[in-house]
């Protein structure tokens, strides 16, 4: 059975559009000649949507520019509704030069204003000798930016998948599919086999042949439960694939064995639409140096070539009359996608996530010089990183009681903390050693050495108390105050003493 799209089914764009600053937006109307935008990012239901179809797009656009006080500002960019999120993500990573410049992944969406593209059009008619065939859109094999040419084409592999040639011109899949690149969007593409018919939504790209022909292969969308084992000679571990189908990229490097049968170290990831796995040799991964204001380190671009997922601070994009703003966001980088790319959505809430608990690790591998307000001495924290156990005293709680206990310690985790009847149960059954003092309390009492804290105290600390408790404290206060009074009664009793004449010089 043919299962082609039922031809009625409204398929529709959104507009995107980018101002000099760079700030990309999408278009939600036009108001006294000023366009209305949204966040592209957020699901929104007051977008303009236009039906896809060539000619009503055509006339939206031309009305929509033309009620524009100053149009020239902007580039517009039309992206399939259901692309609209994903597209606005993978243009917010560029540099918004690239972006305005038609970098190959950007020059597909982009729309030209209606009178620079007659323009264009009337200098093309002029320029061919008269009675010669327009070029077509797809025509483009003068531009160095292209790999493959046109005329180059099989085309009987494309209409063997059920598509049309104009098909892929008019919604610029063959612009992408000649610069060699994947296509971003899908068509739906039909097999006939032994009696057999089958469809699904596909990407395209051109793969050369022996005889210098390129073949149209289509890229399926796969089922992401489904994944191989195997790839290119490599064992995908369930690891591998769990990582994968959270994140899109594997991690880290991969030994794989390429066409040619050699073994190459490459970096794999699923294309996240076809969930198509892909790899990119490690050899030819290029971090930039400098990324939306923040230039990488030298350990960040090693990482990044492993594969890693790194979080840096970034700078953001800022609105007139503000200064740009510091974010940390998650990059990775994508064999997919050839190149660097943030992580949005589920993918960077998981990178982020991993990010902090290494933070939160990292911070507790060394042993902590305080517990609970109180020092701890080095040879506390030696006893410590031993694996033994440290008893604390002069401890306060909330209600400004005193309170001791026992603490152990392990890399990577806090201190545990006992009190002395958990501590003694853990001493008998062999799960703790036996504690040492915090010998810095000690010192206060016994050496004669003393604390701003115990400076003023006449009664006895306790063993290894290094604070008063709070009625200590009291006592003290009220002792301070006590002999303020008697110097101030003493010198209101004290009658003044007359003055000594100094008699008179005769």
């Amino acid at each position: 059975m043919d299962e082609r799209p039922d031809s009625s089914q409204q398929l529709m764009d959104i507009l995107l559009v980018m101002d000099e600053k760079g700030t990309l937006q999408a278009v939600s109307g036009v108001k006294d000649g000023e366009l209305q935008t949204k966040n592209p990012l957020e699901d929104n239901n007051d977008l303009l949507r236009v039906d896809r179809h060539g000619d009503m797009f055509s006339n939206f656009f031309s009305n929509l520019w033309n009620q524009l006080k100053d149009p020239t500002r902007f580039h517009f960019f039309r992206v399939p509704e259901e692309e609209v999120q994903r597209v606005a993500a993978d243009f917010q990573q560029r540099e918004s030069q690239s972006v305005k410049t038609g970098e190959p992944l950007v020059a597909q969406y982009e729309v030209q204003p209606p009178v620079q593209a007659q323009q264009q059009t009337q200098a093309g008619q002029q320029q061919q000798p008269e009675g010669a065939p327009q070029q077509s859109a797809g025509q483009t094999e003068q531009n160095p930016q292209y790999k493959y040419r046109p005329e180059d084409i099989d085309w009987n592999s494309l209409a063997a998948l059920g598509v049309q040639r104009e098909q892929i011109e008019g919604n610029g899949m063959l612009d992408q599919m000649l610069r060699g690149f994947q296509t971003d969007k899908t068509v739906r593409v039909h097999f006939h086999f032994d009696g057999i018919s089958h469809s699904n939504d596909s990407q395209l790209s051109l793969k050369p042949g022996t005889d210098g022909r390129l073949t149209v292969c289509s890229h399926g969308i796969l089922d992401p439960e489904k994944m191989q084992k195997q790839f290119f000679g490599y064992d995908i571990t369930d690891s591998d694939k769990q990582v994968l189908r959270q994140t899109g990229n594997m991690g880290h490097p991969a030994t794989v064995t390429n066409r040619a049968g050699e073994q190459v170290e490459a970096l794999v990831s699923r294309n996240l639409k076809t969930n198509e796995l892909v790899a990119f040799p490690l050899s030819k991964v290029n971090i930039p140096a400098e990324k939306n204001g923040h230039t990488f380190t030298p350990d960040e671009i090693a990482r990044l070539k492993q594969g890693e997922a790194v979080v840096c601070q970034f700078l953001s994009r800022a609105k007139e009359g503000e200064q740009p703003k510091l974010y940390p966001a998650p990059v990775q980088f994508s064999a997919a996608k050839m190149q660097l790319e943030f992580l949005f959505g589920d993918r960077g809430r998981l990178a982020m996530d991993a990010y902090k608990a290494n933070l939160k690790q990292t911070a507790n591998q060394e042993v902590p010089k305080t517990f609970r307000k109180q020092e701890l001495t080095e040879k506390s924290r030696l006893e410590l990183e031993a694996g033994g156990t440290v008893k604390v005293s002069g401890l306060v709680d909330k209600k400004g009681k005193a309170y001791q206990g026992y603490i152990t310690w392990k890399p990577g985790e806090k201190p545990a903390f006992m009190f002395p009847k958990d501590y003694k149960a853990a001493l008998e059954e062999g799960r703790v050693k036996p504690a040492v003092e915090n010998e810095v309390q000690v010192a206060v009492n016994s050496e004669g050495k003393t604390v701003e804290a115990t400076r003023n105290l006449k009664e006895a600390l306790q063993s290894a108390q290094q604070r008063p408790t709070g009625e200590q404290k009291q006592q003290q206060e009220r002792r301070q105050e006590q002999k303020e009074d008697r110097k101030q009664a003493q010198k209101q009793e004290q009658p003044d003493k007359p003055k000594r004449s100094r008699g008179v010089r005769r």
